[in-house]
């Protein structure tokens, strides 16, 4: 399996399993954490995108959610050809700490430079955001490792 394919590949496992969690602690928290709905309201709320009218099922936010972990697999293969040599779970779980962080400042960021952002528990958002990112790191670790797990059953 090519390179790129390897990326996606990573990018939908990890942010498919982050995505469930979310939803999971949304539920739980009864607050809303799923991030391609949250994008979808600040989409919806700048003013100036395109006009979204269902929250939960438009492609927007949730094409730009899959995209953002696409690049997050981008920035992890960089790191692990360039200086860590090979993903494992401990790096995974280091890598999805740091993400976990950037997505935070990222998030706050959105939030504050939306008119009306929505609303939730910012504390409680944040903190599952990061085990989300951890969530995600190792999942999409194990995703992007998938097809050498799958060619060795074979063999």
């Amino acid at each position: 399996m090519n390179t790129a394919a390897k990326i996606v590949l990573a990018g939908v496992v990890g942010t498919t399993f982050m995505t469930l969690y979310s939803y999971l602690i949304s539920k739980k928290e009864k607050q809303q954490f799923t991030e391609p709905v949250l994008l979808n309201k600040l989409i919806r709320t700048a003013g100036n995108l395109p006009e979204i009218n269902n929250d939960k099922m438009h492609p927007a936010g949730w094409l730009a959610h899959y995209g953002i972990g696409m690049v997050f697999v981008i920035c992890y293969r960089v790191l692990w050809h360039r200086s860590l040599k090979s993903p494992g779970i401990l790096k995974g779980l280091v890598a999805g700490a740091a993400s976990g962080i950037v997505a935070i400042i990222a998030w706050r960021i959105m939030f504050e430079a939306n008119r009306n952002p929505p609303h939730n528990d910012r504390y409680k958002y944040y903190r599952q955001l990061f085990v989300a990112h951890l969530i995600f790191s190792t999942s999409a670790m194990f995703g992007y490792k998938l097809p050498e797990y799958a060619a060795r059953l074979r063999n």
